[in-house]
């Protein structure tokens, strides 16, 4: 296991546990079936909630997010710093797509409006406090060719990057410097 190394998978909506288990075993180097992750939600205590690796110790260190939209997952696995991803699917020909997040979230209708949210959401779940905290709070801030933000309440700044998973899928990592 690598500081830094970083997995990212899609699959179908029903695979999500088993594709972190199978990027946390082989970023730890162990059996998938050895890796245990439980997600509990810190309001209702529902097991929507933030995915954390609880077994076994050697893959304790890798962090893991999952992110749903439509009948897609995708799910990110990152040593050595908190992750976050959010994925929004776009159906050709649409002009408005729902968020994962519920009614709380905007519905973006452009592809730039999208973007924008797939970058907020995946730095929120990085953060660990997801919704709980105002999307419009998330601050961005272009240097070079990066793209870091920063949530109030929290000294950690985060690496935001797109990934292209396919057409009409907006995904957006975001990793712990």
């Amino acid at each position: 296991m690598r500081t830094g190394d970083l997995l990212l998978r899609r699959g179908a909506a029903v695979d999500g546990r088993a594709m972190l288990r199978t990027l946390v075993a082989e970023l730890a180097a162990v059996a998938p079936e050895d890796v245990r992750i439980v997600a509990r939600c810190p309001d209702c205590g529902g097991e929507h909630g933030r995915p954390v690796v609880m077994a076994p110790d050697a893959a304790t260190e890798v962090r893991v997010s999952l992110a749903h939209s439509g009948d897609i997952t995708v799910a990110a696995a990152l040593v050595g710093g908190s992750v976050g991803v959010d994925a929004e699917q776009r159906t050709p020909g649409e002009s408005t797509a729902m968020t994962d997040a519920g009614d709380s979230a905007p519905a973006p209708h452009t592809a730039d409006e999208l973007r924008q949210w797939t970058r907020i959401e995946a730095v929120l779940k990085a953060d660990g406090r997801g919704l709980r905290v105002d999307p419009a709070t998330v601050v961005f801030e272009q240097t070079d060719d990066l793209l870091l933000a920063a949530v109030p309440g929290d000294p950690r700044r985060y690496l935001v990057r797109d990934a292209h998973l396919g057409d009409d899928l907006f995904v957006t990592v975001a990793l712990e410097r």
